[in-house]
């Protein structure tokens, strides 16, 4: 295991200056990507919606549907993450464990 090792620049220091641009252009890009994401996932979400509604119910892949479905709209009106806990409720609802049939008898 490393030990922590803290580094001093002086603040001319060109390496110290490379690492600030860094940061602030990866800062900018996270803040740029958060405002593109917010302003298309109402219109993608209804297009979603839309899009598994025009599917028959009775298709084989509509619990996969409904999963999806119900873990995008978990995720309208978060910070930007469906927390752990929620995700396992939704599939755990979807796609339940197959219990063991108790009139199945192996010979």
């Amino acid at each position: 295991m490393g030990l922590p090792i803290q580094m001093w620049h002086t603040p001319d220091c060109p390496q110290w200056t490379i690492m600030q641009i860094n940061f602030e252009a990866g800062s900018r890009r996270i803040k740029e990507q958060d405002a593109w994401a917010k302003g298309v996932f109402p219109a993608a979400h209804e297009r979603l919606k839309q899009a598994a509604a025009a599917i028959p119910p009775s298709t084989p892949a509509q619990p996969f549907i409904d999963a999806l479905t119900e873990l995008v709209q978990a995720q309208v009106g978060t910070d930007g993450s469906v927390v752990l806990h929620r995700w396992a409720e939704i599939l755990e609802r979807h796609f339940p464990p197959r219990l063991p049939d108790p009139d199945h008898t192996t010979e």
